[in-house]
């Protein structure tokens, strides 16, 4: 019976303190209808400007949005037209390259052949002076 005693006791305590620190240190409601009746209308008339600045830089950065994915499209575009250019261009350089090779290989030609033609006509006078030396002797 003692313990049963002990026991409400503690919980009564309990409670108590319990309720002070959920009730106890709680500013007192204040009525202040008119006050918030202002402060929802200000902020009910407030949303909407907030909403339509929201939907104007939702606006303006989907503009800008395709903008920048049009300028993407222009310089693939534009890129894929360089490529092609200079596809073009080293497939001129090497026929280029190619034909001053082969130009280099008939001026190469050309000299051998004058050389030969003028050490060939040299080589005959020269033969000829030795015969006629050789036949006044």
């Amino acid at each position: 019976m003692k313990q049963n005693r002990n026991r409400s006791l503690f919980l009564f305590i309990l409670v108590l303190l319990g309720g002070g620190l959920l009730f106890g240190g709680a500013k007192p409601a204040q009525a202040g209808y008119w006050s918030d009746l202002v402060n929802g209308v200000k902020e009910l008339s407030q949303l909407p400007s907030e909403v339509n600045e929201l939907k104007e830089n939702y606006n303006t950065t989907l503009d800008k949005l395709e903008e920048t994915q049009g300028e993407l499209e222009s310089f693939r575009q534009q890129n894929e037209e360089l490529m092609e250019r200079n596809r073009e261009l080293a497939a001129t350089v090497s026929s280029l390259s190619e034909a001053q090779q082969i130009r280099e290989a008939n001026a190469h030609k050309t000299r051998v052949m004058l050389f030969t033609g003028v050490a060939l006509l040299v080589g005959y006078f020269i033969m000829l002076r030795i015969v006629r030396l050789v036949l006044r002797r």
